[in-house]
């Protein structure tokens, strides 16, 4: 169904990375979530009130609320679309993630009152009316409401927007609270208990919870999330293709919102091979990086003279004692320098990030690999924090 959805409502539905058909895609979702939303609002709240339920009044409530955070949304992938200018040369894509701390935070408000009415419910029970129409309703607001929540995450997750699949997520939710009130009603109706305040209480928690998992998401995204280990895995994959790279590190990737992705890396290649076969391989790289992953990278390229006997003999004594590190992840840019009748080794060791590491026995015990193999070899070592995880 979502397929034939995207056919028909999405003009180049298969070309989805592209950032005017991304807006289409929530152009859809969000129209869909206003329309079905708002209709079950103004029934659910008009049902509230007739039958003296708190808890159908509050699904209600939220029902409004996610037809607000529909919208939002909608204007939030209009106002990303707009393209870079002086002030903001990355573009304006981030500004999904305020759309979605926007609608988090009517979450938590709406939540949160919700929660007030609840309590008093509990405190100050008043008899709910049951009939079958009622709780056929809710039935039917919920196949319309978990079909509509279902098609909005996976397009979400289709196009790779958080604030979507956050809208679709909070619709699901909506629709396992209406169905915990089906149960209240029941329950009510075969047993006499009277739950609906209880009810209410929790339906308000569930909303708070879901806006403050929103929160931690795209918080997340603002802060500059861990890259996708596949999206990783696939671009060290494209670069270790071409023959002229021997190995590359240092890769950074960082996102100015969904589709304006940015990075670097440092490849190493052979030293005598010829500057304009390596330029032009490189450059080819990073074309196909922005064409295959929709990635704008930039490469340092680091020379490695790969037939010094003295550089390989090092290399492997001090991946022996490297790889008995935890918190590192290996080390790379390892040069012979000579410099003004003095020469040193220097090389770059990566550790992982927030883990801690003997930086002093490390450099203690591979400065005695260094000298065991010349006397007057001295060391120079740069400790580096990686980003990535492949």
């Amino acid at each position: 169904m979502k397929e034939f959805l995207w056919k028909h409502f999405v003009k180049d539905y298969e070309n989805y990375t592209d950032p005017e058909v991304r807006a289409r895609y929530t152009r859809l979702t969000g129209t869909m979530g206003i329309t079905v939303n708002t209709v079950l609002c103004i029934l659910k709240i008009i049902l509230g009130v007739v039958i003296h339920s708190i808890a159908v009044i509050a699904d209600g409530a939220h029902d409004m609320a996610d037809s607000l955070a529909a919208f939002i949304t909608l204007i939030g992938a209009r106002i990303s679309r707009k393209p870079a200018d002086e002030d903001h040369p990355y573009g304006h894509a981030r500004a999904e993630y305020i759309a979605s701390l926007t609608v988090s935070i009517i979450i938590l408000i709406v939540g949160w009152e919700l929660l007030r009415n609840s309590v008093d419910k509990c405190l100050h029970p008043v008899e709910t009316t049951f009939s079958w129409a009622m709780v056929g309703f809710m039935v039917f607001a919920i196949l319309l409401k978990g079909s509509s929540a279902l098609f909005t995450i996976a397009t979400g997750k289709h196009i790779d927007s958080l604030p979507v699949i956050a809208a679709g997520t909070d619709n699901r939710n909506d629709v396992i609270a209406s169905i915990i009130i089906v149960c209240g009603m029941l329950i009510h109706h075969f047993s006499g208990l009277e739950l609906d305040g209880y009810l209410g209480c929790m339906f308000s928690l569930f909303i708070i919870y879901s806006g403050i998992m929103i929160i931690r998401q795209t918080v997340d995204q603002l802060l500059g999330a861990r890259p996708d280990p596949e999206v990783v895995g696939e671009m060290e994959k494209i670069i270790k293709s071409h023959p002229v790279i021997l190995d590359v590190h240092d890769m950074v990737i960082y996102s100015y919102g969904p589709g304006r992705n940015f990075g670097s890396f440092h490849a190493e290649v052979d030293a005598d091979r010829d500057i304009m076969e390596i330029h032009d391989a490189i450059d080819h790289i990073e074309r196909e990086l922005k064409e295959r992953l929709n990635i704008n990278v930039t490469c340092h390229m680091d020379p490695v003279y790969v037939n010094d006997p003295v550089r390989n003999e090092l290399d492997d004594k001090i991946r022996a004692v490297l790889d008995g590190y935890e918190a590192v992840r290996g080390f790379h840019d390892l040069r012979i320098i000579h410099d003004k009748g003095t020469t040193s080794v220097s090389l770059d060791i990566e550790v992982a990030p927030g883990k801690q590491y003997p930086g002093e026995e490390i450099c203690s015990r591979l400065n005695d690999i260094i000298k065991s193999v010349d006397e007057d070899l001295d060391l120079d070592i740069d400790f580096d924090q990686g980003y990535t995880v492949s």
